[in-house]
């Protein structure tokens, strides 16, 4: 009996011992994104040493009312009674979406005796953005309750006050050779915006020029905010600092034309057919308005959705406005795939035309059908890269182009003709046999037509010269696209082939080669006269 007993004792200390060595599920540590602390004073606290010295925020939402369903709710045993009194069942609400920690918190006004933010009332059914060291009162301007502190903010801090003051800076949408863009929110209108951040430094290299000249750049603002194009951005706002200029512009979903070769490898000829006859009349606008874009790419086409029948919102054809000649060639935004060759040979000391754009243009064509950049320093070792743009030596794979129609192979060749004189027009390219599809043109113009409709509704308020002027531009627009003949023709097969790398599209497969005489039968390139 005492041998059994003793057996038992043993077993129950080994299971013990085992359960005690088994590991503890770690639980999920709460993140604090933000904290209210109550503001000492005479108007709101029933008794300021007994009420709480702050609240953590860890849910989504943190409501405050006398509704006992409220996350703080309005007590008479913490707050005086003529201000519970007032206080509405649901006062206000803060939100911030925590799938993405760079959001802002929005605060919500729920009430129809007020909430006030800073001694602002933000009315009832409104919102804003609730920024670090933000006083939140309630009844009235003077009734101080909670101090918010933001703990969670990204670089606040770090940006001149007037941007600060007016926007949220969230994460970085994109990052290249000439600026950061931002997501940001407007604190009032708690609407997003991109924010391009262009460093002074990284243009000028120390030196003056126009860019410190506050007079020039409010004169180049205006110009830029008075164009008026469906398929253009339009900045919102520009703010000048000292060490940098924060260009703030409307924000779009569908993220970079770039992004979207990357993700398909090649996009369908009737696909791009329907990008690119925006794009055209997007760069016809802006050469009718003096405007010449000089940095046209797939980084600088944004996309409004992720649908592949979408909006395109061509962008940055305002930096080379604020860019002097020689720093613009020393800061091409990374290397020159997309230059035409008179920009190569100008090199900051002479002038060239509109005609840069066309080229560019055939540069992000070439790359929508098959995929792969036209030039590049691996395509020939006995070539750079600038001779082969200057001569235009484009590498052509019949792998990859043999399932393109022979009209897009010759609207190709057409814009990347290294003769500015013998290269195709933005008119020539619309009218082009190419570019007519009458269901594609007809859901262009449809597209066209809605944005403009939305630009129509935001300027009712305007004088009535400048809502002409914005239905005049829409107009042209519309007659732009019924100009285009509309007979259809068959569409090329889809082609897939291997994924480009990341932030870099990708170059053709090809047999190492050292010059074109040696070229093999299945590879070529197209050499054109100068």
């Amino acid at each position: 009996m005492a041998d059994e007993c003793e057996g038992n004792t043993q077993t129950q200390t080994q299971n013990s011992q085992i359960e005690w060595s088994q590991p503890v599920p770690s639980l999920p540590i709460p993140i604090i994104w933000g904290r209210l602390y109550s503001i000492a004073g005479k108007h709101c606290w029933r008794n300021e040493k007994q009420n709480p010295e702050y609240y953590d925020l860890i849910k989504a939402d943190f409501t405050l009312g006398r509704a006992p369903s409220c996350t703080f709710v309005m007590k008479k045993d913490l707050i005086k009674d003529d201000i519970v009194k007032s206080v509405s069942k649901h006062q206000f609400v803060i939100h911030r979406d925590l799938t993405e920690p760079l959001n802002p918190a929005i605060i919500t006004d729920l009430s129809y005796n007020g909430t006030f933010i800073n001694g602002v009332k933000i009315g009832k059914g409104n919102s804003r953005v609730l920024d670090d060291n933000d006083v939140i009162s309630v009844t009235h301007e003077i009734v101080k309750i909670f101090l918010f502190k933001d703990l969670l903010k990204n670089e606040q801090d770090k940006v001149p006050k007037e941007v600060s003051q007016k926007y949220y800076i969230s994460r970085v949408l994109g990052q290249g050779a000439c600026g950061t863009v931002k997501l940001v929110y407007d604190k009032v209108k708690c609407t997003k915006y991109a924010m391009k951040v262009i460093k002074k430094n990284r243009l000028t290299n120390g030196q003056i020029n126009h860019l410190n000249d506050p007079v020039k750049i409010m004169n180049e603002v205006k110009i830029m905010k008075a164009l008026k194009h469906p398929c253009i951005i339009s900045p919102e706002e520009v703010i000048d600092s000292r060490d940098a200029m924060y260009i703030v512009m409307e924000y779009v979903q569908g993220g970079e034309l770039f992004h979207r070769i990357h993700k398909q490898s090649r996009l369908s000829e009737r696909h791009t057919r329907f990008l690119f006859t925006q794009m055209v009349l997007a760069v016809k606008y802006l050469h009718s308005q003096g405007i010449t874009h000089r940095d046209l790419k797939p980084d600088n086409v944004l996309l409004v959705s992720n649908d592949e029948e979408t909006l395109v919102k061509i962008s940055d054809f305002g930096l080379s406005k604020f860019i002097q000649e020689d720093s613009f060639m020393k800061t091409m935004c990374g290397t020159p795939l997309y230059v035409a060759p008179e920009v190569l040979r100008a090199n900051g000391h002479r002038s060239y035309g509109p005609e840069v754009d066309v080229w560019s243009l055939g540069v992000i064509f070439f790359v929508c059908l098959v995929g792969y950049v036209p030039f590049s320093a691996e395509y020939c070792k006995d070539m750079t890269l600038q001779d082969q743009i200057l001569s235009g030596n484009y590498y052509i794979s019949p792998a990859h182009w043999e399932s393109v129609s022979l009209q897009a192979k010759v609207l190709m060749k057409r814009m990347l003709t290294v003769s500015v004189a013998r290269r195709i027009t933005l008119d020539q390219i619309l009218s082009h046999c190419w570019m007519q599809d009458k269901d594609v043109n007809l859901r262009v113009e449809q597209l066209l037509s809605l944005q403009q409709h939305k630009y129509s509704q935001v300027t009712t308020n305007s004088s009535s010269n400048s809502d002409e002027e914005n239905n005049n531009s829409g107009h042209s627009v519309v007659t732009l696209l019924k100009t285009i003949p509309t007979n259809k023709r068959p569409l090329s097969n889809s082609f897939s082939s291997c994924e480009p790398i990341p932030k870099k599209l990708r170059v053709a497969v090809y047999p190492s080669v050292g010059n074109n005489d040696d070229s093999s039968k299945t590879d070529s390139y197209c050499s054109q006269e100068s």
